[in-house]
């Protein structure tokens, strides 16, 4: 089939559902096929169920460029409505390449398919109350799907999909490379009714959201919002922002929001690489509602924020911030009295670094003077829970936070392999606002190691302000670069003395203390199996001295002058480390000999155990030493005398010839 495509003005008027798609045939239950391309074997009527849509060696695309508005209609932007069908209905594009240029499509309370397939496919169709689902199980490639502005003249028009109502609404999409690109670009779901919201589901090998184009699921009403879910293959990309002629910054974004009572959906990305930089975010939020015409005022949600779950098995990172220092990264947020969701990661490698950061908060909205909070700023919700696992984790000027200004702060865990470093003013806190305490952070690497670069500035915190601090549990191999602080500490070396903040302090420092109360401390528990090396060290003395030179010089020559030695000659070896016993492999080993028996007996008991057993140990080495040359007889020393020469000699037996007609003199050496 050739290619469809749809222009600025095109527009629907049926009261069912819509599927456009560039098939060559519509496949039945009952065997029948309605195709396009074999016009004799098409039948004129059959009564059975479309089954699926039959792709031949091309797929042609889809392009959509409507922007259509019967009778005034607008989308929940305020914008037309394009391509739309009725309510509780279906709206499907399935084909080869999908190109939305400055097209919008538009279901309300209704399912959006956007399916992209490559030669030769086969999707299958099922009826549902919303009219149909499509599956892709039968798909062996697919192909690419984008969405983005339109330029005429000097206006730029932008994509939009939404699928907005009362109760469930889903839009799914299915691509190899699927692209968001642009300001105000958006993929976006709302349920403001109080039955709970449908899913919003993009599979693909790429998933690319870049230059401040959203995707996002919303709840305005009591009822939850949707729910979702990217599954990519190989990576997903968030990325930059858009900058208005005001100089308003709109970051990219995948995000559920609540602004109502309902809970905000959950987020599910699994894939192998993310990377989300230049201030852009994926988030989930219980938000508020901006009322912009008088009286200016915020009105928070009361509804909790939603849950965000990260699988990327290679790694994930989350670089920079934007041009007004909004942060990139992971973000679950309360602006109200609803409590925060919980942000779980599971990655191979996480970096978080030039200002990026993970999350976890619950604080006031950032209003302008004319606006003002219609809720109670001392009754915000929890800040939620921060669970990280990976092999390895890099904070390189990058944040970890779960904070709240009013409640108490949540609780951070992070289960790392090898080793987590933080370089460059990187924290690690969890800090209770108002008489709430600070959250608790438990940090497992039992294998691997907590770094801290000297004089790095970055700091692991629980603290709270006017209530207690919360507990630090680290369990680590070795914990290099840090220094525990209390708050008396802080108080010694901060100048001027207020505020009690661990980041005004060069060192990397662990803290759990009350800002106000200083009977309200946490606790640190740090847990290292293997010793501090900058601990328990002895300094050794920068001049050695001889000692064998001391001893040599105590032993007198009889009046004679000379110079006198002490010779030591070891039998044995070093091991590499001291504290383990003399094995084979690090020692110097000499051969034993056996003794005669009349210097056995000179010897004594003791020495003829030690002959024994050396004999039992070496019986087979000393006979051949012994067949091959015979050694001289070694006889025990009884004492010692001095030649004329002024030479210390070894005696068997000290001559009793008198001294004046001998050159030999017996004497002896008194050690000192």
């Amino acid at each position: 089939m050739k290619a469809l495509r749809k222009g600025p003005n095109a527009s629907l008027n049926i009261g069912g559902s819509f599927i456009a798609s560039t098939a060559n045939s519509l496949n039945f239950a009952d065997g029948a096929k309605f195709s396009v391309t074999d016009t004799q074997s098409t039948p004129l009527l059959t009564v059975s169920v479309p089954i699926g849509l039959q792709f031949g060696a091309t797929a042609a695309p889809i392009s959509n460029q409507s922007q259509a508005s019967p009778d005034g209609a607008t989308n929940r932007l305020g914008n037309p409505v394009g391509l739309k069908v009725d309510s509780d209905k279906t709206l499907a594009l399935v084909g080869g390449n999908l190109l939305l240029e400055g097209g919008n499509l538009t279901a309300d309370s209704g399912r959006i398919e956007l399916g992209s397939v490559g030669s030769n496919s086969l999707v299958s169709l099922d009826p549902t109350n919303q009219g149909w689902a499509f599956g892709y199980e039968n798909v062996q490639n697919f192909q690419n799907i984008q969405f983005i502005e339109r330029t005429v003249g000097d206006s730029k028009i932008p994509s939009q999909i939404d699928s907005t109502g009362i109760g469930s609404s889903n839009i799914q999409v299915w691509g190899d490379t699927v692209e968001l690109r642009g300001y105000s670009v958006v993929l976006s779901t709302q349920n403001r009714g109080v039955g709970d919201g449908g899913d919003l589901k993009i599979n693909a090998r790429k998933l690319i959201i870049q230059d401040g184009a959203q995707v996002n699921a919303f709840t305005t009403g009591r009822g939850a919002g949707a729910n979702l879910t990217v599954n990519a293959s190989e990576s997903v990309e968030v990325t930059g922002s858009f900058t208005d002629s005001e100089g308003t910054i709109f970051p990219s974004i995948l995000s559920t929001v609540t602004t109502n009572a309902g809970k905000a959906g959950d987020i599910t990305i699994t894939t192998k690489r993310i990377l989300i930089k230049d201030g852009a975010e994926i988030s989930t939020d219980s938000s508020g509602i901006r009322r912009r015409n008088p009286p200016l005022e915020f009105i928070p949600a009361t509804g909790p924020g939603g849950n965000l779950t990260v699988n990327a098995s290679e790694s994930i990172e989350l670089i920079g911030t934007s041009a007004n220092n909004l942060p990139s990264g992971f973000l679950a947020r309360t602006l109200g009295s609803g409590d925060a969701g919980k942000i779980t990661i599971t990655t191979g490698q996480l970096i978080v670094r030039d200002g990026a950061a993970i999350t976890v908060s619950s604080e006031l909205p950032k209003l302008s003077p004319d606006f003002s909070y219609r809720g109670d700023i001392n009754n915000l919700g929890s800040a939620g829970e921060l669970n990280i696992t990976a092999d390895s984790i890099l904070l390189d000027d990058g944040k970890l936070t779960s904070n709240s200004e009013s409640g108490k702060g949540g609780d951070i865990s992070l289960e790392v392999r090898d080793l987590l470093l933080m370089r460059r003013n990187s924290q690690i806190s969890t800090n209770g606002g108002g008489d709430k305490t600070g959250g608790n952070i438990t940090i497992k690497a039992p294998n691997g190691f907590l770094v801290a670069t000297p004089f790095g500035n970055n700091d692991i915190t629980a603290n709270g302000f006017f209530g207690s601090g919360g507990k630090i549990t680290i369990t680590a191999k070795n914990i290099f670069g840090f220094v525990v602080r209390t708050r008396a500490d802080l108080e010694r070396l901060s100048n001027p003395k207020q505020p009690l903040d661990p980041s005004r302090l060069q060192t990397s420092d662990i803290t759990a203390f009350s800002q106000q109360n200083p009977s309200l401390n946490g606790t640190i528990q740090i847990n290292s199996p293997d010793a501090d090396p900058s601990k328990g060290l002895v300094e050794l003395p920068v001049n050695l001295v001889d000692a064998s030179q001391q001893i040599a010089a105590s032993c007198s020559s009889g009046g004679k002058i000379g110079r006198s030695s002490f010779i030591t000659t070891g039998r044995g070896g070093l091991v590499a480390d001291p504290t383990q016993p003399l094995i084979a492999e690090n020692a110097v080993l000499a051969d034993w000999i056996t003794l005669s028996p009349e210097s056995q007996n000179r010897a004594g008991s003791i020495q003829k155990k030690i002959v024994a057993q050396a004999q039992q140990n070496t019986e087979e080495k000393s006979q051949k030493v012994n067949s091959v040359n015979e050694p001289t007889e070694i006889v025990e020393a009884q004492g010692w005398v001095i030649d004329a020469e002024g030479n210390v000699v070894l005696v068997a037996q000290v001559p009793t010839a008198s001294p004046h007609n001998s050159s030999l003199t017996a004497t002896s050496c008194t050690a000192r």
